[in-house]
């Protein structure tokens, strides 16, 4: 039986190796990486060393070698995509699917963000958001500067760190319209589950999901909910969200159980995590 789920992969701290979370325990998938990216499409890493960008094929310790160095990547639902800052040649660049064969998409920009809804792209000279439509050099503007944004299912959010009504919006779908869902946020973090976000001030983490999913029924939408402290960084998965945290006593990788404040240690301290899909067989 094949079956493809979301799950939790993370980096030791020394970035010696991948460790993957399965069946409540942490297996050892690959080698030292310098970063992980993950998402719909699976997961992906780069190699310490030269920077070039591996695949994971499912199987501990088979990866696949997809491409060189690039100044940032993103994953989405149906691909992985690359930013370069060549200056020849420099732009986003898509992942073909096969070999290393990567098709330039368009040019320079800034930031590059990913996930189920879709690419979205910062303009390098002014910080304005534009959309990928699917097709080389078919870009649309959609909004224009923020601190930072994170792609869920439904859209794309945005932080706004302007002094006059600054906080978190939600792209709505056409045009340049956004509509302001909250106030003031340290970060925000996306994935299929919704979106994730810390207070500036105590870094408490809250949950704010458009439309409740069919596994948390009992999640109003449209409002915020208290998830739990802080942590040193946060991954959204399809059902949850997992919390990278640092405190010298009792830290580690931990998943919130869906229930008020309540979350789980699962494994011990970490350099960073990500949450992707991958092929159980």
């Amino acid at each position: 039986m094949v079956r493809t789920e979301f799950s939790i992969f993370a980096l030791n701290p020394d970035r010696s190796g991948v460790f993957h979370f399965h069946d409540s325990e942490w297996i050892g998938v690959g080698g030292p990486a310098s970063q992980l990216f993950g998402g719909d499409w699976g997961l992906a890493a780069t190699n310490p060393s030269s920077g070039d960008l591996f695949r994971y094929r499912n199987t501990p310790d088979q990866w696949a070698h997809i491409g060189g160095p690039g100044a940032s990547f993103a994953v989405t639902g149906e691909s992985v995509y690359g930013l370069s800052t060549n200056p020849v040649g420099g732009g986003v660049f898509r992942y073909d699917g096969n070999d290393m064969s990567w098709t330039r998409i368009g040019g320079p920009a800034g930031q590059i963000y990913g996930g189920s809804w879709g690419l979205v792209a910062t303009n390098p000279s002014n910080g304005n958001l534009f959309r990928y439509l699917g097709t080389p050099d078919n870009w649309q503007q959609i909004g224009g500067p923020g601190a930072s944004f994170a792609v869920t299912r439904d859209s794309v959010y945005g932080l706004s760190t302007n002094p006059a009504g600054g906080g978190v919006f939600r792209y709505d779908g056409n045009d340049m319209s956004w509509t302001r869902i909250g106030g003031p946020a340290g970060q925000i973090y996306g994935g299929d589950w919704g979106l994730a976000a810390t207070n500036p001030d105590t870094g408490e983490l809250f949950g704010f999901q458009f439309a409740s999913p069919e596994d948390n029924p009992d999640i109003s939408p449209g409002v915020w909910i208290h998830l739990g402290g802080p942590g040193a960084s946060f991954a959204v998965s399809s059902d949850t969200i997992f919390g990278l945290s640092t405190n010298p006593v009792g830290g580690g990788v931990f998943r919130y159980d869906g229930d008020d404040t309540a979350w789980s240690r699962i494994g011990g301290p970490a350099h960073s995590i990500v949450a992707a899909f991958w092929v159980n067989v």
